[in-house]
């Protein structure tokens, strides 16, 4: 599923603050420092419109938003999001009329996260991510977190960063033909690098892999990548390029068709596209503009 998304930003802060960065890949990077006795807050949303007429029709919506809290060492995180995307389809093949609309694009995640910062550049924390993608073969995902941050290396221009962890996922996929489980579950290792560099005061470019790797399930392996280049174009508005990336080796089974199929001849995919496809991911061109 490779979908690309021209979207409008709004990001607002209260107040204005840096931030330790995580998965969610924020546009700030250093931890917030605490203000003895006080909570410092943050919020921040962003919305996205793709629009596509005349001989291919495509409607599609996107958006996140975070909401974070910071007293002393602790900090609470919750963020959410996700895409929507219905294009046009004809059930006449390629360049026939449009009769009918398919979901290319439907994806959505809510996560909430503690921190716990300790000697400056170290933290331990724990998460819960609830995710779902059906373009991609599963319904849902339940993944709780818990692990170890640590900064390792933090200048004017540069920032790099480290996570180290547990992962338990489970995944309710799509139904599944030849009795293949619909529920599977992932015992896996999880490690996450940073970086970020403001190369001048009008742009700037960050990079974020995470890697997991399955201990009861050797052959599933998967890796999420966010590459983010960000350019100001006047004061508080930027223009910024996002491409994501999700790699699963261990995809669910494509259900099998139920329409245009002869009943009585069992239906069975060529072995290399028996399984969803591995490789997602999505370009965003955004428009962003900060307040505070």
């Amino acid at each position: 599923m490779r979908s690309i998304v021209l979207a409008a930003a709004l990001l607002t802060a209260l107040p204005a603050r840096a931030e330790d960065p995580k998965y969610e890949y924020k546009d700030v990077a250093a931890p917030p420092q605490p203000v003895v006795g006080k909570t410092s807050w943050r919020a921040n949303m962003t919305f996205g419109l793709v629009y596509v007429s005349g001989n291919a029709e495509s409607l599609g919506l996107s958006g996140t938003g975070l909401l974070s809290a910071r007293r002393l060492q602790d900090e609470w995180t919750v963020t959410g999001g996700g895409a929507y995307v219905s294009s046009g389809v004809s059930k006449y093949g390629n360049g026939g009329p449009l009769t009918d609309t398919q979901n290319s694009a439907a994806n959505w995640f809510a996560k909430g996260r503690y921190d716990r910062y300790f000697l400056e550049r170290n933290a331990v924390y724990v998460s819960f991510m609830g995710s779902g993608d059906r373009p991609a073969g599963f319904i849902y995902r339940l993944e709780p977190q818990v692990g170890y941050a640590r900064l390792f290396f933090k200048s004017i221009h540069q920032l790099f960063r480290g996570e180290i962890g547990y992962d338990y996922t489970y995944e309710h996929r799509v139904l599944q033909p030849m009795g293949a489980p619909r529920d599977v579950d992932y015992h896996s290792g999880r490690v996450l690098l940073y970086y970020e560099n403001k190369f001048t005061q009008w742009a700037s470019f960050s990079e974020g892999l995470e890697m997991l790797e399955a201990f009861n399930h050797l052959e599933s392996f998967r890796l999420n990548s966010i590459t983010s280049l960000s350019s100001t174009i006047y004061k508080n508005v930027a223009l910024k390029v996002n491409y994501t990336l999700h790699f699963n080796n261990d995809p669910a089974l494509r259900p099998t068709p139920t329409s245009g199929i002869d009943p009585t001849t069992p239906f069975v995919y060529p072995t290399d596209q028996a399984h969803f496809g591995k490789l997602d991911s999505q370009l965003d061109v955004v428009l962003a503009v900060t307040f505070l």
